[in-house]
């Protein structure tokens, strides 16, 4: 079983966009933006600091400051979803294994192994497999990393394109998770605890 991690299985309460807010500093001092900055982000083991480095944007101190203090804001404010723990206990105790696959900045996965109590099997974080969803290698390697074939292996995320079209490319199973809706189907499911039911 693989999640999805912000939006499947935590939420960020205090949302400051930190490195969108980089970006923005970065454009309004002549830096284009290009399609590949998320991804550049996303694919490198960097903090605020090294991405405004390895970007060319130059911070006075206390915009430096204020990054810091919205990305600090922003980890300080994540939580799991309720039913994330009891669901993953579930599927451990059933001999499922359990990973993570996220696209995300180095910074947001400590919270994340910090605030579940239980070890999983695998964390693939864009910033150390530097790729990211839908990239067909990354699925392929989290299902490598699992010793498990595509087909045996069931994704669930939020993100249509990055958790249920991508993996299904390379042959793996598939879920929406809709938090939004109040009945489950067969592609797609509003709790993680209905994810159970269709196991």
């Amino acid at each position: 079983m693989v999640f999805d991690v912000y939006g499947t299985i935590a939420a960020i309460n205090d949302r400051r966009s930190p490195f969108a807010r980089l970006l923005q500093i970065g454009a309004l001092r002549g830096r284009a933006r290009t399609k590949e900055d998320s991804r550049t982000l996303m694919t490198n083991l960097w903090g605020l600091h090294e991405a405004a480095q390895f970007l060319g944007v130059e911070l006075t101190a206390t915009e430096f400051d204020e990054l810091e203090q919205d990305l600090e804001a922003e980890l300080d404010s994540i939580t799991l979803y309720a039913d994330v723990v009891p669901t993953i206990r579930a599927l451990q105790r059933r001999g499922i294994k359990v990973a993570l696959c996220s696209n995300l900045a180095k910074p947001y996965a400590a919270p994340i192994t910090r605030l579940l109590p239980m070890p999983l099997e695998v964390y693939a974080w864009s910033f150390e497999h530097q790729a990211i969803k839908p990239d067909r290698s990354f699925y392929k390697q989290v299902c490598e990393e699992l010793m498990c074939s595509p087909n045996q292996v069931l994704m669930i995320g939020d993100t249509p394109s990055a958790d249920v079209s991508g993996p299904r490319e390379v042959g793996m199973q598939s879920l929406l998770l809709d938090r939004k809706a109040t009945t489950n189907s067969k592609d797609k499911v509003y709790t993680l605890t209905g994810l159970l039911d269709l196991l």
